[in-house]
């Protein structure tokens, strides 16, 4: 009888509150692995036994923040170009310790300087230029300046925070049409770690880069197979999905049961 009414209760309650919640426009939704991706990284992450995730292109620490907040514990490396980003991203890690910020830097197809173009919207910021396509989709994007960074390749960041004897790296790249830059530069690195994720583009975003069937062909070479993937960047006045995010995973790596 106790037990009923504690139910009825919790019942009234959650009526209550999905209630109330809708009177501002908001809805109440249970998060569970099959609404929250960020919930199935973390539990891929657990199954691949990762030690570091090396989270290049960081912005302000948006997705490592998530991360955590899903449930993963292990080491994060943050990687991050933009100058105003870089020093919101080393705030949001202080108090982390689990939680490394690397020197200001970009990550390409091999060591120098390049020159960052800076988006209106900070996380669209890119080395390379920005298509009339992306610009159609999302006008405030557009280019307000551009900073010069130093250019830094994944095989230095894997050799500098990966590479323990028993190291599980996870890489996950937000670095906006870069994507075959940044891959190019790991060199034989990319046959040592044990999953990935990137934006996937189905249009081209940025001038000249790889768009979805030439990246998932190229990681499959590398052993890594299309483990999921992530409705991303859309074009709100088609409707048209222009950008994914796609999780790429060595099968080998996968520890079950």
């Amino acid at each position: 009888m106790y037990n009923d009414r504690l139910r009825s209760m919790a019942v009234l309650v959650n009526a209550v509150v999905k209630s109330v919640a809708a009177v501002f426009g908001c809805s109440i939704q249970r998060i569970s692995a099959y609404s929250s991706p960020m919930i199935r990284l973390a539990m891929l992450l657990d199954r691949l036994r990762t030690t570091v995730v090396i989270d290049i292109g960081a912005n302000e620490g948006q997705f490592a923040a998530d991360l955590r907040a899903a449930g993963y514990r292990g080491r994060i490396v943050s990687v991050e170009p933009l100058s105003v980003a870089h020093a919101a991203l080393t705030r949001a890690a202080a108090k982390d310790s689990q939680w490394t910020i690397a020197d200001r830097c970009a990550v390409g197809a091999a060591e120098g300087k390049a020159t960052l173009h800076v988006a209106g919207n900070s996380v669209s910021s890119s080395l390379r230029e920005m298509t009339a396509a992306h610009l159609d989709a999302a006008a405030y994007s557009k280019y307000v300046g551009t900073e010069e960074v130093r250019v830094v390749t994944l095989a230095d960041l894997i050799a500098q925070y990966g590479a323990a004897a028993d190291a599980r790296v996870f890489i996950k790249l937000d670095v906006q049409g870069h994507e075959r830059d940044v891959l190019d530069g790991a060199g034989d690195r990319l046959d040592t770690i044990s999953g990935i994720q990137l934006e996937l583009s189905l249009v081209e975003l940025y001038a000249g880069q790889a768009v979805m069937p030439a990246q998932v062909d190229f990681l499959a070479k590398h052993g890594l197979a299309l483990w999921s993937l992530d409705r991303g960047f859309m074009d709100g006045n088609t409707g048209r999905l222009l950008q994914c995010d796609g999780t790429f995973v060595r099968e080998s790596a996968i520890v079950r049961g």
